[in-house]
């Protein structure tokens, strides 16, 4: 038992190897080499047995010898394990005992070495584990680390270890259930200080406060007396209506694109359109920050991927001089405000990027779309002298809702309509969907002083994290509003205060951004009173009192240095 919570320590296998196919072999500091045969390993350690009369006259074993350099071999398989520590040496008779621990490297013991381990899949209790604890680990643990090929279920044996403690922890915040109520105040399953229930929310989507607007609701509810409960198929075969078909045009006008497709989330509209369009001989590029579904879409595509550091433009021409000429077609792609730091992308300056390199440019406007731009229509209208072929948006964020959306000239739709698996594989929005979206739309056309109000309660909060020290940007002007902690113990202390006090704020922590960059994540609506942002800003200095908390001078601390994400 840790100081932390339950731990589990190695498991130490027995070895099935009657043929001797296993070998491992080391060397010590003075040069004698030795074959060992082995008969138990661990991820951390193994044990096996020595001839006495292979032993070296010169040398002498001592516990704590230190080995440097070893290697097993199986099959036709080799792996190098570096450095060892002996940890037993006994000797019975002609044969010698040895046990030795890891330094450098952990033993394979999954992989093709597993065929040779004697386990008991049936057994309750996890075949091998490292030591678990949230304070060292996270979600990302279990998919960096190789998992045996004996019990597939090993891995989720694992994790319980993890998610038990971190369940306990004060930054857990994955599983959050809400009560009837909506808004910019609702009401949580989960108790806070008074046994109270109620919370103002500080992590919407739903920046415009459109989600639950009478009118919306009320288009949603039409639609279900209509057409029913859901779609009923794909949008090619039962799944588009009249209400689809509205949405659909109504974009399209307001994109000035040519045609707009619905897919029924964001998430699959990048993983739709992009892998539709890209096939091995092609290049796509994508900035380092770019949404998961970016980069997800990436990954499952058979292009050549590549991605520039966050908004270098010196860069993305860099990776353009290397790889363009020796690929057919290319496709650079970017948030238009990114999730995590809140700021925009250069598009007037990537769609230059792109011209000069023959190279299409896709923009996912999902939290841009209903916020930035003259009259709130994203990132592509911010820059109006940028092309950019390809703009993508969601639901989530203009109203609240569920739902993505590709817009762009009519041949480019017409083939990605044939052509995506994401599109035609899977059951198309719901009308109500579609027509709620549709309501939301008008009322964002018709109400252009709900982005005016947006925007004034953005400028009201930033200038507030300002006065506490934050070095967020004056002219930060997205919703999204990261305040970096860069220690996750004060972000649990921190995130306590806020649900004591019915903050609802979702504190971001790695594998989302590195642990030195975690965070809360402010969003901001624009149903948000000045109340209600003052409010949360003394929260939050109470929470920086608590924690001993005080914003770093330097740059480093500020959003947007990531390498990499994993958004």
């Amino acid at each position: 038992m840790s100081e932390i919570g339950k731990v589990l320590r190695m498991k130490r296998f027995k070895m099935t190897d009657p043929e001797g196919k296993v070998k491992f072999l080391f060397e010590t500091a003075l040069g004698n080499k030795y074959t060992l045969r082995l008969t138990d390993v661990s991820m951390t350690g193994l044990g096996g047995i020595l001839q006495s009369s292979a032993l070296a006259a010169n040398e002498n074993f001592e516990m704590g010898m230190l080995i440097p350099s070893s290697k097993i071999t199986c099959e036709t398989n080799e792996f190098t394990l570096g450095r060892l520590v002996l940890r037993r040496f006994s000797q019975n008779g002609s044969e010698v005992s040895v046990a030795f621990s890891t330094i450098d490297s952990r033993i394979p013991v999954d992989g093709v070495l597993s065929r040779y381990l004697e386990v008991d899949v049936d057994s309750k209790k996890s075949a091998y584990d490292f030591e678990l604890n949230p304070e060292r680990f996270s979600v990302l643990s279990f998919r960096e680390v190789n998992q045996t090929n004996v019990d597939l279920f090993q891995k989720t044996e694992q994790f319980k270890i993890f998610f038990e403690e971190w369940q306990k922890s004060n930054k857990y915040q994955y599983y959050t259930v809400r009560l009837p109520s909506k808004g910019e105040r609702v009401k949580l399953k989960q108790r806070r200080k008074g046994d109270r229930n109620d919370y103002l929310v500080a992590s919407s989507n739903d920046y415009l406060g459109l989600a639950s607007h009478p009118q919306v609701i009320e288009a949603a509810k039409k639609a279900i007396d209509i057409y029913g409960f859901g779609s009923t198929g794909s949008p090619v075969t039962t799944g588009l209506t009249a209400a689809h078909e509205e949405l659909q045009s109504t974009l399209a006008s307001l994109l000035k694109k040519d045609d707009v497709m619905l897919f029924n989330s964001g998430y699959t509209a990048n993983i739709g359109v992009i892998n539709a369009l890209t096939n091995a001989q092609d290049l796509v590029v994508a900035d380092v920050l770019a949404h998961a579904s970016i980069q997800d879409a990436m990954g499952l595509s058979n292009a050549t991927k590549r991605f520039y550091k966050h908004n270098d433009l010196a860069h993305l021409q860099k990776i353009m001089d290397e790889n363009r000429a020796s690929h057919y077609g290319s496709l650079v792609v970017t948030d238009g405000i990114f999730s995590m730091d809140g700021d925009v992308a250069p598009v007037d300056a990537l769609s230059k990027v792109c011209r000069q390199n023959r190279s299409r440019l896709m923009v996912d406007e999902a939290h841009s779309f209903g916020v930035i731009g003259p009259t709130g229509l994203g990132a592509w209208e911010k820059f109006p002298e940028a092309e950019v072929d390809i703009v993508m948006g969601t639901f989530s964020k203009i109203c609240g809702g569920i739902g993505g959306f590709v817009a762009a000239k009519q041949d480019v739709i017409d083939w990605v309509r044939h052509y995506s698996r994401a599109y035609i594989f899977t059951v198309a929005v719901p009308p109500s969907t579609a027509a709620a979206a549709l309501a939301a739309i008008k009322l964002f056309q018709a109400e252009p002083e709900r982005v005016a109000q947006l925007h004034t309660n953005i400028n009201h909060f930033v200038k507030g994290l300002r006065y506490l020290g934050c070095t967020i940007p004056a002219n930060h002007e997205s919703p999204v509003i990261p305040v970096v902690i860069g220690d996750e113990k004060k972000l649990g202390l921190m995130n306590e205060i806020f649900r004591d006090e019915g903050i609802y704020v979702v504190p971001i922590v790695h594998p989302a951004v590195s642990r030195k960059q975690c965070r809360f994540r402010f969003t901001v609506m624009a149903t948000h009173t000045t109340s209600d942002l003052d409010y949360i800003l003394n929260v939050l200095e109470k929470a920086m009192l608590k924690a001993n908390f005080t914003f770093a001078k330097d740059a480093k601390n500020a959003p947007g240095q990531e390498k990499s994400v994993a958004a």
